[in-house]
């Protein structure tokens, strides 16, 4: 019975690396259809995203099957719990990706954001990008000590986001209304995306030491918010 428990363990650790590698997917495509104008990388990312959303509902359903199987105790079961959160986050991602897809499709074919702006609105979705792709690499090797490292990641990602809010607050904003509404949105999507990384990071450092992050929060969004 142990021998089919780990087996299915197995298999459930590599849908959530599985998951992580759609997200990664999904947020470049948002990004080529928002600033390459690419509306099927739109619709593609938008059908993604729902499809993910079912992708979930098997996932959790696997998870939970895993504790029907065999009571898991200790690393274990910090290992099953940890991925229901884990999908659940991983599911927000994909659709803060559908969002900006949405978004780029409903301007097309004009072009959503300014090109001043365009580097740093790649620079933040290069970042999302990376911190998802260390997530990869974290669910496999369960290290905590590389996944507390992401937090400085995130930290950078939110000084873009304030530089960009500061521009949009700006008296002198040559861009329009419309304009800023759409990269507050966007800018807001951005960040969370990293935020829902951060928070997979926290339960990887949970799963690998069984202790809460500095700060007590195993999730990064504990705070009221909605997660997406």
């Amino acid at each position: 019975m142990r021998t089919v428990f780990h087996s299915k363990l197995d298999e459930f650790s590599d849908q959530l690396v599985r998951f992580c590698e759609t997200n990664i997917r999904l947020l470049d495509r948002a990004t080529a259809a928002l600033l390459d104008g690419d509306e099927l990388a739109a619709i593609e990312v938008i059908d993604g995203a729902a499809e993910l959303e079912d992708l979930r509902e098997v996932s959790e359903q696997h998870a939970f099957e895993l504790l029907l199987l065999e009571a898991p105790v200790a690393g274990d079961l910090r290992q099953v719990v940890s991925g229901i959160y884990i999908v659940e986050h991983f599911t927000r991602m994909a659709t803060l990706a559908g969002h900006i897809a949405r978004v780029a499709r409903r301007r097309h074919p004009q072009s959503v954001v300014p090109a001043p702006l365009v580097p740093l609105i790649r620079d933040l979705a290069q970042r999302d990008g990376e911190m998802a792709q260390r997530l990869t690499t974290l669910l496999v090797e369960h290290d905590a000590d590389k996944a507390r490292t992401l937090d400085a990641e995130d930290d950078a990602v939110d000084r873009l986001h304030s530089d960009l809010m500061r521009q949009l607050s700006s008296e002198d904003w040559p861009h329009g209304s419309v304009a800023a509404v759409d990269l507050a949105l966007l800018a807001r999507y951005y960040e969370r995306f990293a935020d829902h990384t951060v928070s997979i990071a926290n339960r990887v450092v949970y799963l690998a030491t069984g202790e809460r992050p500095e700060g007590g929060s195993l999730s990064h969004l504990d705070d009221g918010t909605v997660l997406d």
